[in-house]
């Protein structure tokens, strides 16, 4: 008799088997939908209180890298969050959170500190001057105004553009970061400069803008050394600097009163968006309410990693509640998933920074399978059919084991008792591709990495790699999009590692990295720390040449040391175990030791079993020396299992037909008979 295997049986149990699942979210952060409007207004300078002036013209006491905590008269909203204190740096900016900048932090949008916000109002090194030509630079602040509309100004007062120790050749100027109570709105106020002494030229850019607790969310200005500083553009990259020159007009200098105004949002992201369970066509997703308390939320989701704008139509709209399931999606398929509040009437938050990624389940074949019936000590043949193009492979358990055949049959050894074997249809194919061996090797400390390309959805089971090191530590392994510049970490793990002198020992890494087709992909060591100082790779031109190929699945393509340049060294990950199978749930058919059809039964004999044939219920004497009972098919197919036996039966539920009971005895026996249903 044939078995139909039914696709969906465990599915959702094991939603998480194949699911990929990457990050959420951060809480409101989105000073990136902050407006932007620059005018040019007055310069008031301010008496308040002096945090530090310049005692002397050396590195140490001309304000050249120090930061002051400040604590605030009221509390300030900065990108979703209240403060009630700041870090004020000489180098031209402000930060929020416990956190403080480093001293000599110099590119405040740019480099990946730990703060939870910036705000840069002419960040570079800096430093001041002492008693050139009578003047002395010094940093205070004060508060202005009268609740609810007070100001606290933070001044930079004779700033140099650059850091020096010069008293022969200064030039000076002035700026402010005013932060506005109630509407928490952000102003940079500028003032023009001159020269105290000399006429030596300063050039250079400047980081000016906004940043959140991460360098992926800013807003930034953006001129060239061919645009007036004046007539700045919206940033394209956390990097993004403003030109200056003191002495020529383009760039040129901040005008006196240059006002740049930032004013936050009135609806933001929500929090904690992220990828739940799922299956060959779905994929649940679940976040926290926006305080914004918006009408809805909007998704957009793809198949690339391309981010949806302002004006990219949602494929969900204006969804109520916290949570969702994406359906009718494609098995085996990474989706790249955005969420945005909708506030109604047109006004929504900008789209999440980073993607959810997620990855659906592939859908595995149907398999019909066929069991046997044989007498002790013979061997029965076990049968399965599938899909054309299919593999079946059979199992000697239902979880793990051994895999015992392939094909769509098996021929069992010989067997004494009843045995089950479990069958599975699956596609694809788990191999091995990269450099095995470190032949050539040299030790490596760098971030670096592979790039690769894939050709169909697959996954990164697991990599070798050789620690260095005198012992235990740590490696932070990524996956990345190198398409775009700079490049995209769509997945991290870190790992144990155990660094040794050579020869150093081959280990396997487990990661389980779920990749759609694509191409540019890397896979880059990005940090390391305890005793592991780094991963061996290859160099030179001896230890072989791109690319590693598995056919259909994957192809290594180069190696990658600087930004999305590629190498000829081969860099740390070796022998990568690759899979883009999809194997069904393994499907028991069981070979029934039974003669029935040639001899008396032992059963029949021993233990009194009637009626038979039976309407609803049968009798067996002597049920105290079984343990348990199995009903069987004419097929050898387990139709019921029952324990905890009384002497009465109920089989009323089964369809009319010939049966086989198969009784497990208390003392280790199984003892068989046939009966009938009416």
């Amino acid at each position: 008799m044939m078995y139909f295997y039914k696709i969906y049986k465990k599915y959702l149990k094991a939603a998480f088997s194949l699911a990929l699942l990457v990050g959420s979210s951060s809480a409101f952060a989105q000073v990136s939908a902050y407006s932007f409007a620059q005018e040019t207004g007055t310069y008031t300078p301010i008496t308040g209180t002096i945090l530090e002036a310049a005692t002397d013209n050396t590195s140490t006491t001309n304000l050249n890298s120090n930061v002051y905590p400040v604590t605030l008269p009221f509390n300030f909203i900065f990108n979703g969050t209240s403060y009630s204190s700041l870090n004020v740096s000489t180098n031209g900016f402000i930060t929020f959170g416990t956190t403080a900048p480093s001293a000599t932090n110099t590119s405040p949008l740019s480099t990946a500190a730990a703060y939870d916000g910036v705000i840069s109002v002419f960040g570079r090194d800096l430093s001041s001057v002492f008693d050139v030509n009578g003047v002395t630079g010094d940093i205070s602040w004060t508060t202005t105004g009268s609740a609810p509309n007070r100001e606290v100004v933070i001044q930079w007062k004779d700033f140099r553009p650059n850091s020096s120790i010069s008293a022969t050749a200064a030039y000076t100027f002035g700026f402010q970061a005013r932060l506005k109570e109630t509407s928490n709105v952000v102003q940079m106020v500028y003032n023009s400069g001159s020269y105290l002494a000399g006429s030596t030229n300063v050039t250079g850019t400047a980081q000016i803008g906004l940043r959140g607790a991460s360098i992926i969310d800013f807003n930034n200005r953006l001129n060239a050394t061919t645009l007036e500083f004046v007539n700045s553009t919206a940033g394209t990259a956390n990097n993004s600097s403003q030109a200056f020159n003191v002495n020529n007009s383009v760039p040129g200098m901040p005008a006196a009163g240059l006002t740049y105004t930032w004013t936050p949002p009135i609806c933001y992201i929500p929090s904690g968006f992220a990828a739940g369970a799922a299956t060959h066509n779905s994929v649940a997703l679940s976040w926290m309410a926006s305080p914004s308390s918006p009408a809805g939320y909007d998704i957009y989701y793809s198949n690339s990693n391309t981010a949806p704008t302002a004006s990219t139509p949602p494929t969900i709209s204006n969804f109520s509640g916290t949570s969702t399931i994406l359906s009718s999606l494609s098995p085996g398929t990474v989706y790249y998933i955005w969420i945005r509040s909708n506030c109604g009437s047109g006004n929504t938050s900008v789209w999440s920074f980073q993607p959810v990624r997620a990855a659906t389940l592939c859908l595995p074949l149907a398999i019909l399978t066929t069991g046997a019936t044989l007498c002790p000590n013979t061997t029965a043949t076990l049968s399965a059919t599938t899909d054309s193009g299919a593999v079946i492979t059979w199992y000697d358990a239902a979880t793990g084991g051994n895999v015992v055949g392939t094909g769509n049959t098996f021929t069992t050894p010989v067997l004494s008792n009843t045995t089950s074997y479990y069958a599975t249809s699956s596609t694809g194919e788990t191999a091995v591709t990269g450099f095995s061996d470190a032949t050539s090797a040299s030790g490596y400390t760098l971030i670096a990495g592979l790039f690769f390309d894939v050709y169909s959805t697959m996954t990164i089971k697991g990599v070798y790699v050789y620690p260095m090191g005198t012992g235990s530590g740590t490696v932070e392994i990524a996956l990345q999009d190198g398409s775009v510049s700079p490049a995209v970490t769509l997945q991290t793990i870190t790992v144990n590692l155990t660094g040794t002198s050579a020869p150093f020992v081959k280990t396997y890494v487990p990661l389980n990295f779920v990749v759609g087709p694509g191409s540019n992909y890397k896979l880059m060591m990005l940090t390391r720390s305890g005793e592991v100082t780094g991963l061996v790779r290859e160099s030179g031109s001896t230890w072989g040449t791109y690319p590693f190929t598995v056919p259909g699945i994957v192809s290594i393509t180069g190696g990658n040391l600087t930004g999305n340049s590629t190498s000829s060294s081969y860099y740390y990950f070796y022998d990568w175990e690759v899979s883009n199978k999809c194997e069904s749930e393994r499907t028991m058919v069981t070979a029934t030791v039974n003669c029935l059809g040639t001899s008396e039964v032992e059963l029949r004999d021993q233990m009194k079993v009637y009626p038979n044939p039976f309407k609803e219920t049968i009798i067996i004497s002597d049920i105290e020396k079984a343990k348990s009972l199995q009903v069987l098919d004419v097929s050898g197919r387990i139709i019921k299992t029952m324990d905890n036996l009384t002497k009465e039966i109920h089989l009323g539920d089964l369809k009319s037909g010939v049966y086989i009971l198969n009784l497990n005895m208390k003392d280790g026996m199984q003892k068989q008979t046939k009966v009938i249903k009416q």
